[in-house]
């Protein structure tokens, strides 16, 4: 036993350090992927949901196979014969009794069965369809908070070097206002910015933690582990038309396809509900071996074996218009179902074309933020050196400071918002 306790200690720690290990590995944009896929609650019940689906259609298959029981019994007893009121009761043992049967049945004609088969079928292949698109889904939220995640990363850092740049400048400030060549009044509006600047650097880092938090939890960690994420920019580039994205769309967007098979499923069901109108024949026997015992007038042994064999035709003249109302309500189903599927239709054409667009849009402002990073860049060399060399005010450096945080924060953002477009369309595409 000690030797065992020792060997289960010794798994134990190395199941620790193997789980401490994984936990500080640094986890890129598809690892975070692997990692939701495999623990949020959304894609697992969605999973969870096509194996009954496929459950079901394996019933479905079952009816056309024969039902077949078997029942055995073994009983004794004493058995009571009263002639008349006046007489007394006399009783006699039998038993014991055993009695073995065998019975099946199995439909012959049976078309509402067909078209439950292929209903099932259909549902099999809309609640697959609509897991894949819960893993898309997941996968598209999983890049939204790794992409949000690492914009708040280098906001961080734009933000860290403000602070910086407006601590070398109050330096410059104060003791250009030692020398004499400064006012005090350019002290206190460089400390002011020294301040604003430290304050949205703070903001930046609880941005940081907070966008963190949100990506972990996506993924399925717990949000206070301390997990790590590369903060490496994944530029992501899509070089195909309008045209073929949309028919790429419309051939492969799960939450699309598992609507056509909606429409499948509802008219099958509709084909089996008008088929309750039409007889049913089937095919039914029985076997039965009795051994036992018969207590009056005498104690005798009995025993016999049967055998019965037929047809059945059974056909619903009324049913309180049970039928009327189901055929009904699966003409109504299908219709919903399609015009579902119309709306499907018309909402991936739309989504894709809206992120197309939008994608061609980000490029142009990435272009535009990156031409205002560089004039900023430029324009606050030359008020730097402007106000060196006394020929610019302190309002002038401070807006030049403020201009150059603000164009490097929106090239930042423009670059993530591309990131996002394209996953966008990708998403609408049914691309993973």
């Amino acid at each position: 036993m000690r030797f065992v306790s020792a060997k289960g200690i010794t798994v134990l720690i190395v199941f620790g350090l193997l789980a401490s290990s994984a936990m500080g590995e640094t986890l890129n944009l598809d690892q975070c992927i692997e990692l939701a896929l495999k623990k949020r609650a959304n894609v697992i019940v969605a999973r969870g949901r096509a194996k009954v689906a496929g459950a079901e259609k394996m019933q479905a298959f079952g009816q056309f196979l024969p039902n077949i029981d078997a029942d055995y019994t073994r009983s004794k007893g004493d058995q009571y014969d009263i002639q008349s009121p006046f007489d007394t009761t006399e009783s006699q043992e039998f038993g014991p009794d055993k009695s073995l049967s065998i019975s099946g049945s199995v439909d012959i004609v049976n078309v509402s069965t067909w078209f439950n088969f292929f209903s099932a079928g259909a549902n099999k292949s809309a609640s697959y369809l609509a897991s894949i698109d819960s893993e898309q889904e997941l996968i598209f939220s999983v890049k939204i908070a790794y992409y949000d995640y690492l914009r708040a990363v280098q906001n961080e850092e734009t933000n860290e070097q403000a602070v910086e740049r407006s601590k070398e400048q109050l330096k410059l400030v104060d003791s250009r206002y030692e020398l004499g060549s400064a006012a005090y009044s350019d002290v206190l509006g460089q400390r002011v910015q020294y301040g604003n600047d430290r304050l949205e650097h703070l903001r930046a880092q609880n941005n940081v933690t907070t966008t963190k938090a949100v990506l972990s939890y996506t993924i399925g960690l717990d949000p206070n582990q301390d997990a790590e994420f590369e903060t490496v920019e994944d530029a992501r580039e899509y070089e195909g038309t309008m045209e073929e994205a949309i028919n790429f769309g419309l051939d492969h967007e799960p939450g699309l396809l598992a609507a056509t098979q909606d429409v499948r499923t509802s008219k099958h069901d509709l084909n089996s509900a008008l088929a309750d109108y039409i007889p049913k024949l089937s095919f039914f026997g029985r076997y039965t071996d009795f051994t036992g015992t018969e207590a009056f007038p005498i104690v005798f042994e009995r025993s016999f074996k049967q055998k019965t064999f037929g047809f059945q035709v059974t056909y619903n003249i009324f049913d309180g218009f049970g039928r009327q109302r189901n055929v009904t309500q699966a003409k109504v189903n299908r219709n919903n179902a399609m015009a579902e599927y119309s709306d499907a239709r018309n909402l991936v054409m739309q989504q894709i074309k809206t992120a197309y667009l939008d994608i061609h849009n980000q490029k142009e402002a990435v272009s535009v933020a990156q031409e205002s990073v560089a004039a900023a860049e430029e324009n606050m060399k030359i008020v730097q050196e402007r106000y060196n060399l006394g020929a610019a005010t302190i309002l002038d450096l401070l807006t030049a400071q403020e201009d150059l945080k603000r164009a490097q924060v929106s090239l930042i953002n423009s670059k993530f918002d591309l990131n996002l477009s394209i996953a966008r369309l990708e998403n609408a595409m049914g691309k993973p």
